[in-house]
């Protein structure tokens, strides 16, 4: 069944009342499936693309995910550039990352291009999946975008313990537990946030492995959607694609390189959002995730404090390193001023100094936590000037 691009009243028989909320069923068009790498989030958006949603030009699968990873490319590029824009990480563990995300989001020549994109898409397919483990940063990009197009996204948020998680992430992408759980915690809570209020399923991983069928119809129910073929349908394309014995990990600390406050709160956020799906949204539960935010938040500003000598020292390094490399430079120019022979040479040790000065900068950015970054700019202006 197709439809239009406009907005549908909703029909008082086709609808199903969500706390604050009422969508229509068979009318939702865009699923956005969030949740970090690693957790379940494929398998997910892989489920929706067998049941009649599109996922337009997926990256193929390959080792770390030969079953395939149903992320637009396109997407994934756009997020990635803007997320190096604003200089915040997949899984930034600062809490106040998502405060560099606003000149990006209130962008108008991002939002057009999103909004040529996904109008194009929509017009090509009757109903899209777009996953990507950096979408929860441009949540509200998305939403207004979509709304402009007359279309209300629904949102699924994968659950998976963060020491699976974590644990996975170390394996193929070579990160460190300790910020692989932080950024975790910090991410989870954020995308519980920013969705509520929001058409919104929480989905365990492990029930989605054992029992596809009927996590896909409470996806549907929750969401309003319409799957094609249905869950009920045997046999389904889904058989075939998801393993019950898939998953290489089970959850845990005993063997994490993770410290104990940190496992601490890990865990209690993976148990506060297991509640939430399990029995859904309520005072008590939102108050118990809020809490939480404020616990990991006083975590992150004490570790600050912890580091900031050893941080500080290392900004005075790389701004020294800058300055030797930039000052050799110059004297290199200079000599090739006076010896036009060496001016060849001169335009190659100009862009070796850029290439040189560029990786300083990754550098120190890589070294600094979101709280000093600021101040590091300063710095380096009035050593320019």
């Amino acid at each position: 069944m197709k439809h239009s691009g406009g907005t549908t009243a909703p029909d008082p028989s086709l609808t199903r009342d969500q706390g604050d909320r009422t969508v229509a069923t068979s009318d939702r068009r865009i699923v956005l499936v969030l949740g970090p790498g690693r957790s379940g989030t494929s398998t997910m958006a892989g489920t929706l693309a067998m049941s009649g949603f599109d996922v337009p030009k997926a990256i193929a699968g390959k080792e770390s995910n030969p079953s395939g990873f149903y992320e637009p490319r396109w997407v994934v590029n756009f997020h990635r550039a803007l997320l190096q824009r604003a200089d915040v990480r997949t899984l930034d563990a600062d809490p106040d990352s998502l405060g560099q995300m606003a000149p990006v989001l209130e962008d108008s020549q991002v939002r057009a291009e999103l909004r040529t994109w996904l109008g194009e898409r929509l017009a090509e397919h009757p109903r899209l999946v777009i996953k990507d483990p950096r979408l929860v940063w441009f949540r509200d990009l998305w939403v207004d975008v979509a709304g402009e197009l007359g279309q209300e996204p629904g949102f699924v948020f994968m659950l998976r313990h963060p020491s699976e998680v974590s644990s996975s992430r170390s394996e193929y992408y070579d990160a460190r537990e300790v910020t692989a759980v932080g950024g975790w915690i910090n991410v989870a809570l954020m995308t519980e946030r920013l969705t509520q209020g929001s058409p919104r399923a929480l989905v365990h991983y492990p029930q989605l492995t054992a029992d596809w069928r009927t996590e896909a119809g409470r996806v549907r129910d929750l969401l309003g959607l319409t799957l094609d073929p249905a869950p009920d349908v045997t046999p389904h394309p889904v058989d075939e694609f998801i393993d019950p014995t898939l998953r290489r990990r089970q959850p845990g600390w005993d063997d994490a390189q993770v410290p104990p406050f940190l496992q601490e709160i890990g865990e209690a956020t993976f148990q506060a959002l297991g509640d939430l799906a399990d029995h859904g949204d309520s005072p008590e539960r939102s108050a118990r995730l809020e809490e939480l935010r404020e616990q990991y938040r006083t975590l992150h500003s004490d570790a600050l404090d912890l580091v900031r000598a050893h941080t500080l020292r290392d900004r005075a390094v790389a701004v020294k390193e800058a300055k030797r490399k930039a000052r050799l430079e110059a004297e290199k120019r200079a000599a090739s001023a006076r010896d036009p022979r060496a001016q060849q040479g001169g335009r190659a040790a100009e862009a070796e100094r850029e290439r040189l000065q560029a990786r300083v900068r990754q550098l120190e950015r890589s070294w600094l936590p979101g709280a000093l970054r600021r101040p590091l700019s300063a710095l380096r202006r009035r050593i320019r000037s």
